[in-house]
């Protein structure tokens, strides 16, 4: 009699709530903390002095951090699960927002960032692999887009909505916020015993992932890949945190 799979004895709407959203918040994170130093970068220079290569270093060593953990996060990924990587790694981002909003100094702020940045390294593979352990392989492909999509959200956040925030109660307030709200991610994701491990499904996504080798191949292409998408995306930020200081100069 053939195993059944986890959507089968569960329904996909449970694994959706259970697996799907606490990573697809995860990465929406990732992407929010990886924009709202655009949005911020007149209240900083302002309220604590910074120039210009003081936010370009800001935004940098996210990126830096980000990048660097890349590989290792793939190895632990695939010793310990999406489940205990990301739950951890989410804190690890939470304590970085805390301590961001709370700064008072470059030295404070380049380091909440760089915990942001190693914080939400793991958004994106921990949600993709998530995905492949506890979903049907023919959901697969409109899952996978879905959560880019989600995450692509923290980008447009960081719009209108932060900056109707961001007016309201401050930078140092809103980031209080995000660090809660990160905190609450990182403990779903934790709490759900559901997501303890590949091999505790009663089966997963099929024979070309139930092979090590064939696993550790496709995570250390995707950091490849990532680490290359966040240097591209470090530049593209460091002339934007530029021109943001300096139109709030100007004007």
């Amino acid at each position: 009699m053939p195993r059944r799979s986890v959507a089968d004895v569960m329904g996909v709407s449970a694994l959706v709530m259970r697996v799907f959203l606490p990573f697809a918040v995860g990465y929406y994170l990732s992407y929010l903390f990886r924009t709202i130093n655009a949005l911020i970068a007149a209240p900083l220079t302002s309220e604590l002095g910074l120039d210009a290569g003081d936010l370009g270093l800001l935004t940098s060593v996210y990126f830096l951090t980000f990048a660097v953990a890349q590989i290792p996060v793939g190895i632990l990924l695939d010793r310990y699960g999406p489940r205990l990587i990301q739950s951890v790694l989410l804190v690890a981002a939470a304590v970085g927002a805390a301590l961001f909003a709370t700064s008072d100094n470059l030295l404070m702020l380049l380091l909440g960032r760089a915990l942001l940045g190693l914080g939400v390294a793991a958004s994106l593979t921990a949600g993709l692999k998530a995905l492949v352990l506890w979903f049907p392989k023919d959901r697969l492909p409109f899952l996978n887009g879905l959560m880019v999509m989600l995450g692509a959200l923290g980008a447009v956040t960081t719009t209108s909505p932060a900056q109707w925030l961001l007016a309201w109660v401050g930078w140092r307030t809103l980031f209080a916020l995000l660090a809660v709200f990160t905190a609450g991610c990182s403990a779903m994701i934790y709490l759900d015993d559901l997501s303890l491990g590949a091999g505790e499904c009663i089966g997963n996504a099929g024979p070309a992932w139930n092979s090590r080798g064939q696993l550790e191949e496709d995570l250390y292409r995707s950091a490849f890949l990532a680490s290359g998408a966040a240097i591209s995306d470090f530049r593209r930020h460091r002339l934007g945190a530029a021109g943001t200081l300096g139109s709030a100069v100007v004007h």
